[in-house]
């Protein structure tokens, strides 16, 4: 199961790739948060981290679009 700050997270990755800044603005996390929640989402291999870019995964996507069923 996926926490609300996760599945913020996978929503705002499914629409376009994001930088952490850009995903600590999009969501009001604080940065201590964003990375747990980013370190959860890799573990689970929905997110993928390169660099600065953070993308959603195929995996990732499939959940986002399971919750919107």
């Amino acid at each position: 199961m996926l926490s609300g700050n996760m599945l913020k997270v996978l929503k705002i990755l499914f629409e376009k790739d994001s930088s952490f800044n850009e995903l600590k603005r999009f969501t009001r996390l604080s940065e201590k948060m964003l990375e747990s929640v980013i370190n959860a989402l890799q573990e689970k291999d929905y997110i993928t981290v390169d660099g600065d870019s953070i993308k959603i995964t195929v995996h990732g996507k499939d959940v986002i679009k399971r919750t919107q069923l």
